[in-house]
């Protein structure tokens, strides 16, 4: 939360400069006086106003973020959202970057990472830069090269920002680069990494086979894995009216009972290897995601996963086992 003086001698709270549109995004005003606040966004806008009681004004603006995204165009950007607090005696305004999704405590956003870079499959980099921030980028033993970002979310196409890379990528994302003695030359495990930026390694996979899967975590980052393949589920059931059906020949004569049609759900189990924790909770964003993508054959299909529990064990290494829902089938209607 930011502070503000407002009225003179009375404060106002209001939320940060990035923040989630669906944790709650509190205004609370000191005044007696009745508060009108404008929110605004994408040629959108609206007008909230409350009453004051004792001595103070609440308002919860994150439903009216909410409303300013678009589930089919805009759920993976960041949109500037343009308030103004206002009474009978003074105004306020600010701005903040609202995103698509919601942080839980002792979270933290945009934080450096280690990612597996599945370079067979599309693959991109989700990075949120602010007001004056610079990106570089490296790979392998190459030096840095500036990259110029628009302020906001940004999901980066790392094939085409290094195209040669065999090893890794690095992204770094800071104001100044510090001087160091190492040589980039000299082994990819002592490479300088810097002081107060925000690194990020990209480790490059080359592995081709398995299930790949696209979702958008809670942070409004699009995540990638590359899962091995296990058992497959068909499960059947019966829907529609009993149909009854006589069936004779010049012996026999019997009743036969059917359905009008059938449906078919197919499932994959898949599953991750050997991952450390971090990796873990990355893929335990699985579960929160309300869109999940499976790639298949140049083209990505919307798959959900089957509900159960996830138990984190804490071990330095363990398994990561998801169980994917393909959409149902239809299979025969009479």
């Amino acid at each position: 939360m930011r502070t503000a003086i407002f009225e003179n001698n009375h404060q106002i709270w209001y939320p940060d400069t990035v923040c989630f549109c669906f944790n709650p995004q509190e205004i609370t005003v000191q005044t007696n006086n009745t508060v009108t606040i404008s929110i605004a966004a994408n040629g959108k806008k609206y007008t909230d106003v409350r009453s004051s009681y004792s001595g103070k004004v609440y308002a919860d603006i994150s439903c009216y973020m909410r409303s300013f995204f678009s589930v089919d165009t805009s759920l993976l950007q960041s949109i500037r959202v343009s308030v103004t607090v206002s009474t009978s005696v003074d105004n306020f305004s600010f701005t903040t970057d609202s995103i698509w999704g919601a942080i839980n405590i002792g979270e933290v956003f945009n934080a450096p990472r280690v990612v597996r870079w599945f370079r067979k499959f599309p693959f991109t980099f989700s990075l949120f830069v602010a007001e004056g921030a610079t990106v570089r980028f490296r790979y392998d033993q190459n030096r840095y090269v500036t990259k110029n970002l628009s302020a906001g979310l940004n999901h980066i196409n790392v094939a085409g920002l290094v195209p040669s890379a065999k090893d890794f990528a690095v992204i770094r994302l800071d104001e100044d680069l510090p001087a160091s003695t190492f040589e980039y030359t000299f082994d990819n495990t002592f490479t300088p990494i810097g002081d107060g930026a925000v690194i990020n390694r990209l480790v490059v996979d080359s592995s081709e086979c398995g299930i790949y899967l696209r979702w958008i975590d809670r942070h409004g980052f699009y995540q990638y894995w590359l899962f091995q393949i296990g058992d497959n589920i068909l499960q059947v059931s019966t829907n529609g009216e009993l149909l009854y059906q006589t069936f004779s020949d010049n012996k026999y004569a019997y009743y036969g009972v059917s359905r009008q049609s059938k449906k078919m759900q197919k499932s994959i189990k898949a599953c991750a290897t050997f991952i450390d924790q971090d990796t873990f909770d990355m893929l335990s964003t699985l579960h929160t995601s309300p869109l999940i993508d499976l790639y298949h054959e140049g083209k990505w299909f919307p798959v959900r996963l089957a509900t159960g529990t996830v138990n984190h064990l804490r071990k330095p290494l363990q398994d990561f086992e998801i169980e994917i829902m393909l959409p149902e089938i239809i299979s025969q209607i009479l």
